[in-house]
């Protein structure tokens, strides 16, 4: 090979290379495209190191195991609240939070079974049974909500943890 050959492989090796984080970006944005809250969704995905060379199955398992990791942490939010929580009324929503977001974290998890399995069906429901915890503790107080900004974080996650495996089938 003559040195003018060696450059022009070596040349179009980078370009091609240099376009695949592109491809993902836009495999990314692509899904995205079909969420609500699609700022959060490329947000959430882009965030994740691993996005770069996922599948849409993979983005949507990313998608899926921050949803789970904002359920945990709503749950670990609700439990420093009952430590210093003295309404009656403000305990006992937020007891009935914790049933609804320890549903929530096995709904998830089973979520996350499914979705290796590609049983995507089953993630839909789990994942739409979990929204419905979280939209279920929000609706428990008879005023404002400590929660509110969590609870409506969890929502629009599984909102796009949706929106993904909805592509997938």
């Amino acid at each position: 090979m003559n040195t003018i050959s060696i450059f022009c492989f070596v040349t179009l090796v980078s370009i091609g290379l240099s376009q695949i984080p592109h491809v993902q970006g836009d495999l990314i944005s692509n899904a995205c495209s079909k969420a609500l809250y699609k700022d959060l969704c490329e947000k959430t995905l882009r965030a994740d190191p691993s996005s770069g060379s996922a599948t849409l199955g993979g983005l949507a398992k990313i998608a899926l195991q921050a949803a789970a990791s904002s359920a945990k942490n709503t749950q670990a939010q609700i439990t420093s609240l009952l430590k210093t929580a003295t309404d009656k009324s403000v305990i006992a929503a937020l007891k009935d939070c914790s049933d609804n977001y320890d549903s929530a974290n096995e709904e998830l998890g089973d979520s996350l079974k499914a979705i290796d399995a590609k049983h995507y069906d089953d993630v839909k429901t789990w994942v739409s049974a979990s929204m419905t915890d979280g939209d279920s503790c929000q609706s428990g107080f008879k005023g404002s909500s400590p929660l509110t900004q969590a609870n409506t974080k969890f929502s629009q996650l599984c909102s796009n943890v949706l929106a993904l495996t909805n592509q997938l089938g």
